[in-house]
């Protein structure tokens, strides 16, 4: 039977449903470049005409998906009825959320970027982060402004650094997670967050305790 002929986006869709598929199953590090291959059903050298290697798929996976996420909360983002401050929360609380519901996944890349060998995945990945949900955070921060509830200038630079602290934070509690999941590690995971939290209302001229932007009850979920 004749190879199915396929234009270059629809391939590289199912190159990506396929990996996320197999990384979600049995695991990124037990899954095999020729796995994928086989499942797609193309000849080897299709795969590096798309990817150089396994860790451009996950990162074009991690993208796909912030991408839809993004899509989905750009309507809150826009609907005037809802506070600026209570957006910021929201957007936070959503891509916790977005996290936990894949926790083992996302346990799993965690533990491949922090490897040595894998500074530059994660130096993609973070960007990553960063560059798609600024934009977002930088009109709700305008917004705040414009309620008189935040007091700051130049709000996409100001969205870039907070986003920047949280990647700063990610990197600690990474570590707590990684490590271990018993109650001093909550402890720290909490100390950690509240100045994180004090931090971002200080630098948007916020009222203190007004953006609880980490829910207690995710960082319990992600330590059981």
């Amino acid at each position: 039977m004749a190879r199915q002929v396929k234009d270059y986006d629809d391939r590289y869709q199912e190159f990506l449903d396929v990996g996320q598929r197999l990384f979600y199953t049995k695991g990124y590090d037990q899954t095999s470049i020729q796995e994928i291959i086989d499942a797609v059903g193309v000849a080897k050298g299709l795969f590096y005409y798309y990817f150089r290697a396994k860790g451009d798929l996950l990162d074009a996976i991690i993208e796909r998906s912030l991408a839809q996420r993004i899509e989905q909360l750009t309507p809150l983002v826009d609907d005037p009825a809802v506070a600026a401050p209570a957006k910021f929360v929201c957007l936070f609380a959503d891509l916790g959320n977005w996290k936990l519901a894949n926790k083992e996944f996302f346990l799993e890349i965690m533990r491949v970027t922090m490897r040595d060998e894998n500074v530059l995945l994660r130096t993609k990945m973070r960007d990553l982060g960063v560059t798609a949900v600024a934009p977002l955070m930088a009109r709700v921060i305008e917004q705040g402004v414009g309620e008189g509830v935040f007091v700051v200038d130049q709000a996409a630079d100001i969205a870039e650094l907070l986003l920047e602290m949280g990647q700063s934070l990610s990197r600690v509690t990474t570590d707590l997670l990684l490590a271990t999941s018993d109650a001093e590690a909550y402890t720290v995971f909490i100390r950690k967050v509240d100045a994180y939290e004090r931090s971002i209302e200080r630098v948007l001229g916020a009222q203190p305790g007004s953006l609880p932007v980490v829910a207690r009850d995710q960082i319990r979920m992600w330590l059981v």
